[in-house]
């Protein structure tokens, strides 16, 4: 039984994904994928940014109550936060107005990675965006799992660890295979991976094993093994 939940850990999140933390952290210092934090009975003011016909802004209080729900981090906030361990909040993003902050004698909130959240309307619509999904991370049928970035690949119960064009290479086999045309031409496929090379037997020389991810036809075409 999975109980419905209306947000989830960062534990949670990469346990779902299959996913290392750095690449979490990445999707989240990009603006890919908004984190938040619970906030429990806290003094918050919300408010809007209104501007003066000579270009000065001003903050303008709309509501201020002992707040208790989700705020979204901003970037800058997220960025320190994976780097030290933790960060003084000041600021919130918030989707109910253009600004959330604390107001009265608090004035900052110490925070730190164990006190992450991801909503789950944004887990589902990154989810939706990139194709990650179930308990499994970005999967197709055969068992494939890659990071974020492809460099950091699971095929059939092996680890693959590429560079950057080899990882480019699986990244638009893994795109072509979602779309339902897996076989794709070796040399169309270095080309747009930014490949010198024409033959994916020079790309993945260094990868003895790489025939169990990428599969020939012997015809000059190739796919994700099994994919």
């Amino acid at each position: 039984m999975e109980i419905e939940k209306a947000y989830f850990t960062l534990a949670e999140v990469l346990d779902r994904w299959s996913l290392p933390e750095a690449d979490v952290a990445y999707l989240a210092e990009n603006d890919q994928l908004r984190l938040s934090i619970r906030i429990l009975n806290l003094p918050i003011e919300f408010g809007d940014f209104e501007e003066t016909d000579d270009g000065r802004c001003y903050s303008i209080p709309c509501e201020r109550s002992s707040f208790n729900g989700l705020l979204d981090l901003h970037v800058q906030d997220v960025f320190q936060l994976f780097r030290i361990g933790e960060v003084s909040v000041t600021r919130f993003r918030t989707a109910k107005a253009d600004y959330a902050c604390f107001y009265g004698s608090r004035e900052s909130l110490t925070i730190r990675k164990p006190d992450l959240m991801l909503r789950r309307e944004e887990r589902d619509r990154f989810e939706a965006a990139t194709g990650f999904g179930g308990a499994s991370g970005m999967k197709l049928a055969g068992g494939f799992h890659a990071s974020a970035d492809y460099q950091n690949v699971r095929c059939h119960g092996r680890e693959f660890r590429l560079g950057p064009i080899q990882a480019q290479v699986v990244r638009i086999l893994h795109a072509a295979a979602k779309q339902g045309d897996p076989w794709q031409s070796g040399k169309a496929v270095l080309s747009q991976a930014g490949s010198r090379s024409l033959k994916m037997a020079d790309v993945f020389k260094s990868k003895k094993d790489w025939p169990l991810l990428i599969e020939s036809n012997g015809r000059g075409a190739y796919r994700l093994a099994g994919l």
